[in-house]
């Protein structure tokens, strides 16, 4: 086989289609698809928001314990044997949230799907991509956050059509099926571990290693830990996951509070949704291109901006302003998880440090609904609450500036 031929056969853009399909995917695991039943599960079962809420709480604070095991079993076993595991796992997780009839049950089946959802199925489809690029990493996870981004979009509308004509308890059968399915196949078929396993490099650039032409070494997950930039970079994710959450856990009642009514609130997630998008593509673009400590201090300063501005939410564009805001945090903080992590650290050892950042992250959106809660009691109005919450992001921003790379100490 010729290089002209071997270029046009790379199989990163392929795997990066099938890595962000599992992405979007994770969707019935994701707060956002989960608020499609929260009606039907607190009236069909008996128990209470609160109770939910905590209920809710456990699941993804447990689910969250097992990711460093998770990112390890990653880099030990492979991207396609784990996939296609993690896969089938999750699909039997949502089907049987459709068969729960108590409290228990219900607590066991939020933390198999927080935990191989928004925690395992997402941690391997990002592994993935961040072993198949190098210097085109940044575009490449701009175009999946996108992709999985604009996906997850109509996830909420899917998810209302089959509540409304199956029922909700079908719902989550049919939504186990479709990820089955839609997943499963296509990773034994298609998927593959690394470039190198199958005689290519990361971006297709034939005829030399990356590693030659990349200053980037690989960091162990010890090595990863004893950076300042690693906790940098996780605190600021965690920041961002635990407040988005948080406002979009209660976002109907920070817009009743504001004068919206439940039609106007359910429009304001539209544009959000375009700040999520937009801020993914152009975060993980730029990631190639200026310094991290900007693109985090930007990211952080959209957080601040977002709180600050609930002050002037009202009807029209004063809500939507807010809501792009949160929007642009929320896609700006995943595209740099995504790459920064490999840029700094490599990718020897890229599922056990992303498991252990994971960790941190979805167990920070567990207690973001809490805050939120038990801040409005305290002070009895979103506005002040806003106001205060604001003093969160604006530390990040602080920390964000002395971010620097980590030191390089290859250990592959």
């Amino acid at each position: 086989m010729g290089k002209e031929e071997t270029q046009k056969s790379f199989r990163g853009w392929g795997l990066l289609a099938l890595s962000t399909l599992a992405i979007s995917l994770t969707l019935p695991g994701q707060t956002i698809g989960v608020s499609s039943f929260i009606d039907h599960l607190t009236s069909d079962l008996g128990v209470s928001a609160t109770t939910l809420s905590t209920a809710y709480l456990i699941g993804t604070v447990a689910g969250s314990l097992t990711m460093p095991s998770i990112g390890r079993w990653i880099d030990r076993s492979g991207v396609r044997k784990t996939m296609i595991c993690i896969a089938t796992a999750f699909s039997i997780a949502v089907a049987y949230m459709g068969t729960i009839q108590s409290l228990w049950m219900l607590v066991i089946g939020f933390i198999g799907i927080r935990m191989l959802g928004q925690g395992a199925l997402s941690l391997v489809g990002q592994t993935s991509i961040a072993l198949w690029f190098d210097h085109k990493r940044g575009l490449a996870f701009g175009i999946s956050m996108t992709a999985s981004a604009g996906l997850m979009s109509l996830g909420p509308l899917a998810l209302t059509y089959l509540i409304a004509t199956f029922g909700w308890r079908w719902s989550w059968v049919i939504s186990g099926c479709i990820i089955l399915v839609a997943l499963v196949p296509a990773t034994w078929r298609w998927m593959e571990d690394r470039p190198e396993s199958i005689g290519q490099v990361p971006d297709g650039r034939f005829g030399f290693h990356s590693d030659e032409n990349s200053p980037v070494t690989h960091h162990t997950v010890k090595q990863a830990l004893s950076t300042s930039a690693f906790w940098i970079l996780t605190g600021v994710t965690v920041v961002s996951s635990a407040l988005i959450t948080g406002l979009t856990f209660h976002h109907f009642a920070l817009m009743e509070a504001a004068g919206l009514s439940n039609a106007e609130a359910a429009a304001i997630f539209v544009p959000q949704m375009v700040g999520t998008v937009g801020a993914g593509f152009i975060w993980a673009w730029l990631t190639d291109r200026i310094s991290p400590s900007l693109l985090l201090v930007a990211c952080q300063a959209s957080l601040l901006g977002a709180h600050l501005s609930y002050v002037w939410v009202g009807p029209g564009l004063g809500a939507a302003i807010y809501s792009l805001l949160l929007g642009v945090n929320g896609g700006s903080i995943r595209a740099l998880g995504s790459a920064l992590y490999p840029k700094w650290f490599g990718t020897t050892h890229i599922g056990a440090i992303r498991g252990v950042a994971t960790a941190f992250g979805v167990g920070a959106s567990a207690i973001g609904p809490l805050i939120v809660a038990v801040g409005y009691r305290i002070t009895g109005s979103y506005g002040s609450l806003n106001l205060f919450l604001a003093l969160i992001p604006s530390i990040a921003i602080i920390a964000s500036v002395a971010v620097k790379e980590p030191s390089s100490r290859s250990n592959s």
